[in-house]
């Protein structure tokens, strides 16, 4: 891998994306519009690259044998599911969290509320990664928000989307998150599906 390409070149060349990625319905535009915000134009480029996608491994247990298992689901924002909207599922995800989240000052308040979570990705495990959308989206850290409180320890990741990929599906243990996602453990070979497919 070279370490001088762009960490997008870098991803595809160790995570090759599906072979006919399957676009999302809406424009950017109009989601654009729906959220009352851009997203940060590496996640665009990211999802025109990958469209929605799952990336997963093969792995073996002691009552199925070898199965494929899916670990990380990513959203592509343009896809209506059940005439639901991306914007629409994450303002109903708040409606149905932040209530519960109120005494609890060390959970994230979910977006639409300002500065709340809006999630991209979710693993097996039923941990969300995404942004907090404070200010500029091109500036917009990364975190995980999951089952209990595991991850309220670790700081926002100043870096995009990509590169949050880059170092998960290249065993990098130099940042926050790494060490967890990578203790269930080997994942080998990684392959990437379109979910859409």
């Amino acid at each position: 891998m070279d370490a001088n390409a762009r960490p997008l070149d870098q991803l595809v060349a160790l995570l090759p994306p599906p072979e006919s990625p399957v676009p999302g319905m809406r424009s950017w535009k109009e989601v654009f519009e729906e959220l009352g915000t851009a997203l940060p134009t590496d996640f665009v480029t990211l999802i025109e690259r990958y469209g929605a996608f799952e990336v997963g491994s093969l792995g073996e247990s002691d009552y199925e044998g070898p199965h494929y298992l899916e670990f990380l689901a990513v959203s592509d924002p343009r896809v209506v599911r059940k005439q639901v909207t991306w914007a629409q599922a994450a303002g109903m995800r708040a409606d149905a969290y932040n209530p519960l989240r109120e005494h609890d000052s060390e959970m994230y308040r979910l977006w639409p509320e300002p500065g709340g979570f809006l999630g991209w990705g979710t693993t097996i495990e039923g941990d969300w990664f995404g942004w907090l959308t404070e200010g500029d989206p091109e500036g917009w850290p990364i975190v995980a928000d999951g089952r209990g409180n595991e991850w309220i320890d670790e700081q926002p990741l100043r870096i995009t989307t990509t590169e949050f990929l880059l170092h998960w599906f290249s065993g990098a243990p130099d940042l926050p998150y790494m060490a967890q996602l990578w203790a269930g453990g080997e994942w080998d070979p990684v392959e990437c599906k379109s979910l859409l497919s």
